[in-house]
């Protein structure tokens, strides 16, 4: 098998099994612009993985189930190999990057999908289901429930694979071991975007919180990919797999080298404003494939807008879930003076400046968490879920404001204790809470 790869719809490279390998070799006419990925610039010679394709193009592979949609879906296209996987998806994904097979792709036409409809319509998990299994066909990770799809507001255009192409959201959606996750997730992400201090992905949340549509920071205005998207797991090499092996600092080591000197202050503190929300929020699933790089060439190379921030430790499923990356080889909540010297020495984020982050981090969970309250208020079947949040966001504030945080310091307590919220459920220590599940990955404890 052999496929085509495009870049922003051109032509540049072939993809190929070379015995046991996997080869990308560009054109003849491929510019030095074309460049697939930033680990693989345009050459002569082709570039070899070995046994597996390379890391650039397993970053987007579908996982969970939308991966066994896929499979029941086009079994018969699949021969076992990612690179048949890459023939079925490749042509609709995340970044500048298309793949097709030289035969077509299989597949029919697909509707257009009416956002309206979805965010003001009782999506239960079953009807989720439906459309994921609908729409599968697109090059998007994650173990959670998500799909992209042509959608009616779009311009007229031809349906199929080139609308796909022009999706400019991702739609996501709940399950059973994670209710009401749109709801989290949005919330979530407004503690940092509230504060107008980083680049955020813009996110907009169904009338049941149980679907997050989430507006593409890779695509032009019209929808078309425009940018690359790279994760720090790809650039270390690394299969999505292994996405909780690498620490902090090797995340940083893959991504710092491609940011231009003259950038990097700024770029510092969107990463440093990434890594304590996940603290505040308590996100235990901020691994190396939710830290990416964004970049229209080699020479304008930022971190992407943050994504992906969940309050985890709201459910009990996960709630004992530490850090997804160790900071000086330890993962843990508790990160004492450890996570503000890795600011000082690493990011170049003095003390003085990491104090004030995490107090306007601070301030800003509690406006947010005020906000669920009355969201909770209004909508009674989110109490449980806001009450969740809220306890795990008290422990995270305290613990990055202490090492040894005190009743003083959890500022949530009257927000928590004015909306009559009881005390947080017990993490569920019946079920083997680190491990394979359907939002975390195989995950160690921290010491």
């Amino acid at each position: 098998m052999r496929l085509h790869v495009f870049v922003k719809g051109r032509l540049v490279a072939h993809l190929y099994r070379q015995a046991d390998d996997y080869a990308l070799r560009y054109t003849a006419d491929a510019a030095s612009d074309d460049f697939v990925s930033l680990t693989m610039p345009v050459r002569e010679q082709a570039w070899v993985w070995p046994r597996d394709l390379h890391p650039f193009f397993r970053q987007n592979l579908p996982e969970g189930f939308l991966l066994q949609v896929i499979r029941e879906e086009f079994g018969p296209y699949l021969d076992g190999t990612d690179l048949s996987l890459l023939a079925v998806i490749g042509g609709s994904g995340i970044g500048r990057v298309t793949v097709g097979s030289e035969g077509g792709a299989p597949g029919s036409e697909l509707d257009p999908l009416d956002l309206n409809s979805l965010l003001h319509e009782d999506i239960t998990t079953d009807h989720f289901a439906e459309l994921v299994r609908y729409y599968a066909r697109a090059a998007i990770s994650g173990a959670v429930p998500k799909f992209l799809a042509p959608e009616s507001s779009s311009a007229p255009a031809p349906l199929g694979k080139q609308t796909l192409r022009t999706s400019r959201h991702i739609i996501k959606g709940s399950d059973e071991q994670t209710p009401y996750l749109g709801f989290n997730e949005h919330y979530s992400m407004q503690v940092l975007a509230r504060l107008g201090v980083a680049r955020v992905a813009k996110t907009t949340m169904s009338d049941d919180g149980r679907v997050l549509v989430v507006d593409r920071f890779d695509v032009d205005e019209d929808g078309k990919p425009a940018l690359g998207v790279e994760d720090a797991c790809s650039l270390l090499g690394l299969p999505p797999h292994e996405k909780y092996r690498p620490s902090t600092e090797q995340v940083l080591n893959a991504t710092k080298p491609y940011i231009a000197a003259s950038s990097w202050r700024q770029e510092a503190e969107q990463l440093g404003w990434l890594l304590l929300t996940n603290y505040v929020v308590r996100n235990a699933d901020c691994h190396s494939k939710n830290i990416a790089l964004l970049y229209s060439d080699i020479d304008d190379v930022v971190y992407t807008p943050a994504y992906d921030i969940v309050t985890t430790e709201a459910y009990p499923r996960f709630a004992n879930n530490p850090p997804a990356l160790s900071v000086d080889g330890r993962k843990t909540w508790a990160s004492g003076k450890t996570l503000e010297r890795f600011f000082n020495t690493r990011l170049g984020i003095a003390p003085k400046r990491y104090r004030e982050m995490v107090e306007a981090l601070c301030d800003s969970a509690v406006s947010t968490g005020k906000d669920i309250v009355e969201a909770a208020r209004n909508e009674t079947r989110w109490r449980w879920i806001a009450k969740q949040m809220l306890h795990a966001w008290n422990e995270g504030m305290a613990s990055l404001r202490s090492a040894k945080p005190q009743v003083a310091l959890k500022a949530l307590t009257p927000v928590i204790e004015g909306a009559g919220f009881s005390d947080a459920d017990d993490a569920d220590n019946g079920r083997k809470v680190i491990g394979r599940s359907e939002l975390l990955a195989n995950h160690g404890k921290g010491v």
